[in-house]
């Protein structure tokens, strides 16, 4: 019998409560939502805020969601973000207009850049609030302003290297893990219930599924929600060793998975995990993943693997790998069902 192993704070972190405060974009208050790569920031209890046309964001989420590192001085009351690198470290105090900004060329040597921010870092519902234009932008990223939608959108730069240093290649997209959803049904009328899978495409080798997490999103007047369950490579349903389901999720369902039973569980991808839906009108809709940022969970949709070190010896180690962020691609291209 082969080892049936994953770490129990992977089990933990994966079944952690689904509760977290969502704000959507509210103009009245000059709360914006804030998107990074198309997936929302979900802060926990203080949205962006708009002050004198500078919109600030809790230190955490947005830079943290880029791989970048917050971390909180009470004494001096400074925030610091350090970049994924390590190479690039900017630096804000409270009420102060100043910004400073290092860069390492070396491990040596640094340079070090100040510059005068148009509205400072403040505290706002005991949370740090920092501009996220002057922050976003200092890590090379790209921000743009929906006025109609009311949000913003960041989209990463390249990383920040030591001179000299040559960026790690990014893997193509044709090669990556990905996470996509297909269906087999077509015209839906009231009351027919139908399938939604999610596949998975180039699964790591030597590794066996072990947990997903997903969200689902869709207009609860068309369609409903019923059962979810784990798939092998046969397309036969797998018991999981633990799991939760929320249909009650603002914008759809929300589910996650686990499994402990490496001798059933999924290994060559596909059709990984099937959904039962109802039709609730003649009119149809779209059902699409979601993928937005928790500051507590971090992204709602993702793959957990487990990898058998040494596939030749029964009792070996095994490693688990969440694939979340810059490690998997959630196609969120909506499904259409019955239009």
């Amino acid at each position: 019998m082969k080892k049936q192993f994953i770490s129990l704070f992977t089990a933990l972190s994966m079944t952690a409560a689904f509760g977290t405060a969502v704000m959507a974009a509210d103009k009245a208050n000059a709360e914006p939502d804030v998107y990074v790569n198309d997936s929302r920031i979900m802060f926990e209890d203080q949205n962006a805020k708009i002050v004198d046309g500078v919109t600030l964001v809790p230190a955490r989420g947005v830079f943290e969601c880029m791989g970048h590192k917050v971390s909180w001085d009470d004494s001096t009351r400074t925030v610091t973000v350090e970049g994924s690198t390590g190479v690039r470290i900017i630096t804000l105090t409270i009420d102060s207009d100043i910004m400073t900004v290092d860069t390492f060329k070396n491990v040596y040597e640094k340079s070090t850049e100040e510059y005068t921010l148009e509205v400072p870092a403040q505290i706002m519902n005991d949370r740090t609030m920092i501009p996220l234009r002057a922050v976003s932008e200092a890590f090379n990223c790209d921000v743009q302003w929906d006025q109609d939608d009311y949000r913003i959108d960041i989209t990463p730069g390249a990383p920040i290297l030591l001179e000299g240093a040559e960026p790690t290649p990014a893997p193509a997209e044709d090669e990556m893990l990905k996470m996509s959803l297909s269906t087999d049904a077509a015209d839906v009328k009231t009351g027919d219930e139908f399938t939604v899978y999610i596949e998975a495409t180039n699964v790591p080798e030597n590794s066996f599924l072990s947990g997903i997490s997903f969200v689902m999103s869709y207009d609860k007047d068309k369609f409903a929600y019923i059962s979810g369950t784990l798939l092998d490579d046969n397309g036969e349903e797998i018991p999981p060793a633990t799991s939760a389901e929320n249909t009650e999720y603002y914008c759809g369902t929300k589910g996650i998975f686990i499994t402990i039973d490496q001798d059933a569980a999924n290994k060559s991808g596909s059709k990984i995990f099937k959904c039962t839906f109802k039709a609730l009108t003649d009119e149809g809709g779209t059902i699409a993943f979601s993928n937005d940022y928790d500051l507590m969970r971090g992204f709602e949709s993702y793959l957990l693997y487990t990898n058998i070190i040494d596939t030749e010896d029964p009792d070996a180690q095994v490693r688990d790998t969440i694939y979340d962020g810059d490690n998997i691609i959630v196609d969120k291209t909506p499904l259409t069902i019955g239009e």
